[in-house]
């Protein structure tokens, strides 16, 4: 399973590569049309190098006069460069993203961090090997409070879930939650969209339907027991009866409460039934669950 951090980290070195060339190719077309710069940045280098090996040799004198020397090819440099509104950093390496500075974050209104707009292309690699490869259109900025007529509601909904998903305030204690709801009030596009916030606040996330959970294959149920937030959706207590769903569900729950990670299990039934239905082992965890709806 790729995580958005793993994902940014392995294009730094493209990214670092990108700028080099930049860089050169910049240097290239300047040295161009003014040989004379190309000449005095090579003269600075070489006297920087005599003027240590003066300091080394303790002869400040000679050590006085390149320092002379540099300075005055410096106010040279500057004036070609003025004289010609040539960029004064065009031998400089710089960021190819001018918001992020190439570290792939930025910082939201709230000092919160997110991931940048210029990993896009990131985070729909991330989407999509962390169980959101089909919902391309579930985004939080078309999630509707108003749907059926319940904008309190669904919005307070909404803040449970995101308090939950960031561990702040009375959430922080609890790492398993359920949200219970009837069905077709929107309760997976509110599940997916959690997931993917999770992901562009450089958390680690993962979505899957219940009935999925004991399918997934073993290396990323390993990584299931130990990532930042997991979102289990259609979850029902009959599901954990059949095959080996109740089994793996125990396992990676019992993990990742230990751990103090964030789960929230999504249900069309109410708290109460699914603690009287579930498998044993799972039941007594959601006993201690927190609940959303």
């Amino acid at each position: 399973m790729k995580t958005i951090k793993g994902l940014i980290a392995a294009g730094l070195a493209e990214t670092e590569a990108a700028r080099r060339i930049i860089r050169e190719d910049a240097m290239k077309r300047v040295y161009k049309d003014y040989p004379e710069l190309k000449d005095i940045d090579g003269r600075i280098i070489d006297i920087r190098k005599d003027r240590l090996i003066a300091v080394i040799d303790h002869d400040e004198r000679l050590a006085k006069r390149y320092d002379v020397e540099e300075e005055n090819l410096i106010a040279r440099r500057d004036m070609i460069i003025k004289e010609n509104h040539i960029d004064p950093e065009f031998d400089m390496e710089k960021s190819i993203c001018a918001k992020c500075g190439d570290t792939g974050f930025v910082r939201g209104k709230d000092g919160t961090p997110r991931v940048c707009s210029c990993k896009r292309a990131e985070l729909e690699e991330c989407y999509e090997s962390c169980g959101l490869g089909d919902y391309t259109s579930f985004t939080m900025k078309n999630y509707r409070d108003d749907y059926l007529g319940e904008p309190e509601k669904r919005s307070e909904i909404k803040k449970q879930m995101l308090r939950a998903m960031l561990g702040v305030g009375d959430t922080a204690s609890k790492p398993l939650w359920v949200y219970s709801g009837a069905p077709q009030t929107g309760k997976t596009y509110l599940a997916v969209i959690m997931a993917k916030t999770a992901i562009s606040l450089g958390k680690s996330a993962f979505y899957t339907k219940c009935e999925n959970l004991a399918m997934l294959e073993s290396d990323t149920i390993e990584d299931v027991k130990r990532i930042d937030f997991l979102v289990i959706d259609d979850f029902a207590d009959d599901v954990t009866l059949h095959g080996d769903t109740g089994s793996v569900l125990n396992a990676v729950l019992e993990i990742r409460a230990a751990s103090g990670l964030c789960t929230i299990l999504v249900s069309a039934l109410p708290l109460a039934d699914l603690i009287s239905g579930c498998d044993m082992r799972v039941s007594g965890k959601l006993g201690r669950a927190g609940k959303i709806s």
